[in-house]
């Protein structure tokens, strides 16, 4: 995978912390869509070209995709597709933020780029608890790509605070935010605004969930049968890789950070802490920034994750 962090992408953070790839801009107060939008040097619009061919005959069925402010081109789209500029992203993270009669008041707390401004993403905590011996803090991780493989996304996401390790858990239409840019997006996005209490109410709910996880007791034998099913196919051996990675998950349910062992609720952190902060790339290059991509924007880690919350619940029906 390409390096996801380029010169021209930044990041703020409004929690007074260090962003995480610490290069970014930190605001002590309480960022605004306005603030978040300037400090993260994301106040630049997508512009559309013609595409031509090597012929430089108009290709008709698609369009350039550009950054305003630097020129670099984000993808070539099909003409269909409309964009969705940066400050519409920031005003949903506000909508939420703005809502009222809520047990906790949403914040928005960092904002980014990635691959050159590919991806822009922000983040607005939407909750916290301790339950199960730790703290955890919920998020609304929205997402949008500038390069026609990625619509606007909102995924809700779990942090375990004690290792930093996280969960998507918006798993039907009804918890999540997802956007084509296909004609009409305009209306689409205001609809996306005007319904986001779901997020509110979900993490409520995905935090009674994780409760009835802690209370159900796992021994190290079934922990490695969910591990087993997990890294390998049904139809396959397991192989040498396989097996390492098991026995590396069997020892973060029992010893990893808040982990003791005991309940299903320790082999599902098990598998997020792995892919979060232990799973190996081939090169260590912006390790910090590629693991984001994996783990929380729809890769194949993040992948892995949803499929672990989706068996962990079957272990406590079993």
């Amino acid at each position: 995978m390409a390096h996801e962090l380029t010169a021209s992408d930044h990041m703020v953070s409004g929690s007074n912390v260090t962003p995480w790839h610490g290069l970014g801009t930190i605001v002590a107060g309480q960022l605004s869509a306005a603030d978040a939008l300037k400090a993260a040097r994301l106040d630049w619009q997508v512009t559309q070209e013609d595409v031509f061919d090597g012929d430089m005959i108009k290709v008709p069925e698609y369009r350039l995709n550009r950054r305003s402010d630097n020129r670099a081109p984000l993808g070539i789209v099909p003409a269909t597709w409309t964009p969705i500029q940066n400050d519409r992203v920031l005003e949903i993270a506000e909508a939420l933020v703005q809502l009222d009669g809520r047990d906790f008041q949403p914040v928005i707390e960092t904002a980014g780029s990635l691959q050159g401004g590919k991806i822009v993403w922000a983040l607005v905590k939407t909750g916290e608890r301790c339950f199960a011996g730790s703290d955890h803090a919920s998020y609304l991780l929205l997402s949008n790509g500038h390069d026609g493989r990625r619509a606007l996304k909102g995924t809700l996401t779990d942090t375990r605070v004690v290792c930093a390790n996280t969960l998507r858990f918006a798993e039907t239409t009804q918890s999540q935010l997802f956007v084509t840019h296909g004609r009409g997006v305009e209306a689409r996005v205001q609809t996306a605004i005007e319904t986001l209490g779901w997020a509110n109410d979900a993490t409520r709910a995905t935090f009674a969930i994780f409760e009835s996880l802690a209370a159900v007791s796992l021994s190290a034998d079934r922990a490695a049968d969910y591990f087993r099913q997990l890294v390998k196919k049904p139809t396959e051996k397991m192989t040498p890789q396989a097996t390492a990675t098991v026995d590396h998950l069997l020892q973060l349910f029992q010893t990893g950070a808040g982990n003791e062992g005991r309940t299903v609720f320790d082999a599902l952190n098990a598998v997020t802490d792995w892919v979060d902060h232990c799973r190996a790339f081939r090169d260590t290059g912006n390790v910090a920034e590629r693991r984001f991509v994996f783990a929380a924007l729809g890769g194949p880690g993040d992948q892995l994750k949803t499929q672990a919350f989706r068996d962990a619940r079957q272990l406590c029906l079993a």
